[in-house]
């Protein structure tokens, strides 16, 4: 609770100090929204069940602090260092959500310095960030340090590759396969990195619209032997989102997410609506 109270502090200080700091204030115009009806199933699932995806994001402060050198192809007012407050979401629902294989939910903010260049994009600072399932019987904050690299035109033109790392504490207010497991049936805040792997590439072949694959793995640090026994010491989900005309997708998963209890091979089809 004391390594809480001090990160919420330290955040907070953070955003009143840009707050403070700032001339002038820099509006965000990095909101995004997506919104994806879907059809989904899994392998080892009772039956396919219809639900949505969200993801959303964006700065709710931003203030620049570099700008590019002048010169005749350069724009000089094109900011290449920002100290940044944060937000952002994702998740899985369904209508039923004991059929829902990807029972995640996710909601983050952060506070962070970016720094880009034609070569790439680097971000590192701190965050918090509020982990749940869909009926929030499982639920948990975790808070720590944050990094992220990210390239456009990283293998070929117009892709992208990002790689996320996190490592923070886990304080688990109710994660019911974990206390299952422990012999004192009491959950102690541990340790975990987690670590995300994204490349998107656009394509113009016949029907297909966009290749995009993304990977995600948690590992928890100074395991017990009951969660290490278990399995529940490390999460791993690799999913193939390829997209379509009209904004359709069809998209594979296999592993599994955090407060699942098994791994598993997800089939999803839906519609993609993006609001920026």
């Amino acid at each position: 609770m004391k390594e809480l109270i001090l990160t919420t502090a330290v955040l907070l200080c953070v955003t009143s100090q840009l707050a403070i700091s700032a001339e002038p204030a820099v509006s965000s115009n990095n909101e995004t929204f997506e919104f994806s009806p879907i059809v989904i199933d899994s392998k080892d699932g009772i039956g396919a069940t219809v639900g949505a995806e969200y993801k959303f994001g964006g700065d709710l402060y931003t203030k620049n602090f570099e700008t590019m050198e002048s010169g005749a192809s350069i724009n000089p007012n094109a900011p290449i260092g920002s100290a940044v407050i944060g937000y952002s979401g994702n998740g899985t629902f369904a209508t039923a959500k004991d059929r829902n294989p990807k029972n995640f939910l996710e909601f983050l903010i952060d506070a962070k310095i970016r720094y880009s260049v034609s070569k790439g994009t680097v971000i590192g600072g701190l965050f918090s960030k509020y982990e749940t399932d869909q009926s929030f019987s499982n639920k948990q904050l975790v808070y720590g340090l944050r990094t992220t690299l990210g390239k456009k035109n990283a293998m070929r033109t117009n892709d992208f590759m990002a790689i996320d790392a996190n490592y923070g504490r886990v304080d688990p207010a109710d994660d019911i396969e974990r206390k299952a497991v422990l012999v004192s049936g009491k959950l102690n805040p541990y340790y975990r990195w987690n670590i995300e792997f994204l490349y998107m590439y656009p394509l113009e072949w016949n029907a297909v619209r966009s290749l995009e694959f993304n990977y995600r793995y948690f590992i928890e640090t100074n395991v017990p032997a009951p969660i290490k026994g278990s399995g529940l010491d490390k999460h791993e989900l690799a999913t193939l989102h390829i997209g379509l005309k009209n904004d359709l997708f069809i998209a594979y998963s296999a592993g599994k997410l955090p407060f699942d209890r098994k791994n598993d091979q997800i089939f999803q089809i839906g519609f993609s609506y993006k609001l920026n």
